[in-house]
């Protein structure tokens, strides 16, 4: 065959126009399909987002071009030197040069989406271009399939940059002549030495080691880290009980450790659940009570509410929290944490961001490299982004800075793994689920936003959701309770490494747990205590050094505990305006019980709740009710005419070992449920009739907690009321 006899010059112009004429050709495409989709929206929010800031819209359309410039950069550049090695072998012309140029943009683009789609398969439905994968591995079993995968996603991309950079070297050997060769050679070595030196650290100002910070002092200082998941139940990890190995790496930290098997937060939303964990308070006495709150809310908890990272700063430690989108809050409610590295998601510019981001079909090859973190940092903040590798990565850069400066720390690592809807990459979604499952929610619970945040009566319809979606759903929680346990092996492995696990104390622990479809009730969290402790059940798992042996407690315990008991072990004292008590004597054994009780309240009611034969009280559906506060930085605030409903529409319960009391505000009065746990879990059958003593009792407990802020002890509510008493009281 004859050569190429174009110039290396007009090839590479036809590839550079090609390129971008098929990026304009996609961007106008993008503009046309969201011009088109935006006029198509259903809730009050895209009303606003079009009337009031149709320009921030239009400047991130125009933000992303950046983007589309970088892409046709990198495709030619990769691009170029195939159709070049094409034209050693057959001749080309302009038009050959235009359709080769096509053809491996395409075959660049579908690698991307490939490796898009098994790392985040919610983007879209590109079954199709999965469907051989999947067969791959149910023909030659999961080995092979692993093997296919790690050469296509990483043997593929590190040839392909090696063989173009040799190519573009052994372009450049003839651009510099024989006279200048000694000058590269020597600033190479230069370059060399330096290299050396900086690695070296020889030269550089070195931060003062743990023994020469600590010198002539008899034990380091304690240090804290927490790793916490949104919305991790307790009851999903197999050190409890589960059924599923999901988290063999948080069941060697209990293996070792203490293990507290019944905890609970007060409430059951990420906002106010951490804003208590973190100050050891109640909602109705730090006053963020609803996951919408105003600006004075806010103000009132930074300058009111006492917190762990405030009391343990004061003692000089570091404090630092990072996180992904469900972090967000922090940017608002610090609680004490000077260091706040999180995602800002809370803020309806990033909704708006998002909607538009994800139409341009380029950008998805953004979301899972640093280069797209780095080229467009609002994609940290999106729901999609779903990254806890960044998270993990930050986590442990922050840990190597502390052994080497042997300062004292407080470290929370927050992740958003375990939130709805439930998005992992391929290999954790495929876990437990069912491989003939070809329904609605493969990869994600499929949630209609719209229908969510804009109608109360949305429970009916997941309510009738048959075993098989059920069972789906579960699975896929469940891969991304493995998720999460993965991150926390990597976190404790850094922490061995750095010589620090014999001087951290660590907790794994969740915010709040969440609902999958028990008894009376479906998804979410937060707006019911149906169906048992689900919502509430968290996690509290903690490394102690020095411990003597492992500890089981199933006793009560509950989330705002953890900032005294964390303040016992590392003897700080405890702030006297917290509200929950030190576990440390039974983790040192100078207890055996504490006899504590849960008291709790639900949060923002998004669903109408279903109580049999009562007809409780409800509030118009999100959309209604909340607005976007351009003075609060755009976040989502509840107006203030439903501040009161809000707090209305609250139930609020008290839990003890064997009872659980349930008081529902209702249209006609409130409506009072009592269930015996010891033998119905799920809280199907209410036995208020049966024990009316303890009813009476509980009832009494929860108003002195409503109205005084003073907590019952087990022994306070019953008093002499004991186990032979609760049986005589029985009706027959």
């Amino acid at each position: 065959m004859t050569p190429s006899v174009l110039k290396r010059r007009q090839i590479l112009k036809t590839v550079s126009l090609t390129v971008f004429g098929t990026l304009v050709a996609w961007y106008v495409s993008a503009i046309l399909s969201f011009a088109g989709n935006s006029y198509g929206f259903n809730n009050r929010f895209s009303e606003v987002a079009l009337q009031h800031h149709w320009w921030y819209l239009v400047w991130s359309n125009f933000v992303v071009l950046k983007g589309y410039v970088l892409v046709a950069a990198g495709y030619v550049g990769m691009i170029y030197p195939l159709v070049r090695l094409w034209g050693q072998v057959w001749s080309l012309t302009r038009k050959s040069v235009v359709w080769l140029t096509l053809l491996f943009a395409a075959l660049l683009y579908g690698f991307f989406i490939f490796k898009l789609m098994l790392e985040k398969p919610y983007f879209g439905d590109y079954s199709y271009l999965l469907g051989w994968y999947d067969a791959l591995g149910r023909g030659c079993g999961t080995r092979v399939q692993d093997a296919v995968h790690g050469l296509i996603v990483q043997v593929f991309p590190t040839v392909a940059i090696a063989a173009a950079a040799g190519f573009y070297l052994f372009e450049l050997r003839s651009w510099f002549t024989r006279a200048a060769r000694p000058l590269l050679f020597s600033m190479a070595a230069v370059g060399g030495v330096l290299g050396l030196l900086v690695v070296s650290g020889y030269g550089g100002a070195r931060a003062p080691g743990v023994d020469e910070e600590l010198a002539g002092t008899k034990k380091r200082p304690k240090n804290i880290l927490i790793l916490g998941s949104d919305s991790l139940r307790g009851d999903h990890l197999s050190c409890n009980g589960y059924h599923r190995a999901t988290s063999p790496n948080i069941d060697r930290i209990a293996a070792n450790g203490v293990n507290f098997q019944r905890c609970l937060t007060p409430i059951a939303s990420t906002l106010e659940s951490l804003t208590s964990l973190f100050s050891s308070q109640y909602p109705h006495t730090h006053g963020v009570r609803h996951m919408f709150p105003n600006r004075a809310m806010v103000d009132r908890a930074n300058k009111e509410a006492p917190s762990l990272g405030a009391t343990l700063q004061q003692h000089g430690y570091d404090t630092a929290v990072i996180g992904d989108w469900c972090a967000c809050g922090f940017n608002e409610l610090p609680m004490g944490f000077k260091d706040i590295i999180v995602s800002d998601f809370d803020n309806f510019r990033v909704y708006m961001s998002e909607v538009v981001f994800l139409h341009h079909q380029i950008l998805p090859l953004f979301f899972d490299n640093r280069v797209g973190h780095m080229l467009f940092p609002k994609l940290k903040s999106f729901a999609n982004y779903m990254t806890p590798e960044v998270v993990t990565d930050q986590v442990i850069d922050r840990l190597k800075q502390r052994a080497q400066d042997g300062k004292p720390f407080l470290l929370f690592g927050y992740y958003s793994c375990t939130h709805l809807p439930y998005k992992t990459p391929t290999h954790y979604a495929k876990l437990w689920t069912d491989p003939k499952y070809d329904g609605p929610h493969k990869h994600e619970l499929a949630l209609n936003v719209d229908e969510f945040i804009g109608n109360t009566d949305i429970n009916d319809k997941w309510s009738k959701l048959p075993p098989e979606e059920v069972a789906q759903i579960t699975a896929l929680y469940d891969g991304c309770v493995r998720m999460f346990d993965d991150s926390v092996g990597r976190v404790m492995a850094e922490l061995e490494r750095q010589g620090l696990m014999d001087d951290t104390i660590v907790l794994v622990t969740g915010d709040h747990g969440d609902d999958l479809f028990e008894p009376n009730c479906t998804f979410g969290h937060g707006t019911t205590f149906n169906g048992g402790d689900q919502a509430n059940h968290v996690p509290a798992i903690l490394h102690v050094p020095g411990l003597k042996e492992p500890q089981k407690h199933a006793g009560i315990s509950r989330t705002i505990d953890f900032v005294p008991t964390l303040l016992d072990l590392v003897n700080v004292p405890a702030d006297r305006r917290f509200e929950g008590t030190s576990l440390a004597p039974l983790i040192r054994g100078e207890k055996e019980s504490l006899g504590l009780a849960f008291f709790g309240e639900t949060s923002y009611l998004f669903f109408r709740r279903k109580i049999p034969g009562e007809e409780p009280l409800f509030i118009p559906p999100m959309d209604e009710t909340t607005f976007i506060d351009p003075d609060f930085d755009f976040h989502f605030v509840l107006k203030d005419k439903f501040q009161d409903a809000v707090l209305k529409t609250k139930e609020h319960c008290v839990r003890t070992e064997r009872f659980k009391y349930i008081r529902t505000p209702g249209v006609r009065h409130s409506i009072e449920r009592l269930f015996d746990l010891r033998n119905d879990p799920h809280c199907e059958r209410d036995v208020k009739e049966l024990y009316p003593d303890v009813r009476a009792r509980l009832a009494a407990a929860l108003d002195h907690w409503r109205e005084t802020r003073a907590q019952s002890t087990t022994h306070e509510i019953y008093g002499i009321l004991g186990e032979e008493t609760l049986k005589a009281a029985a009706k027959p």
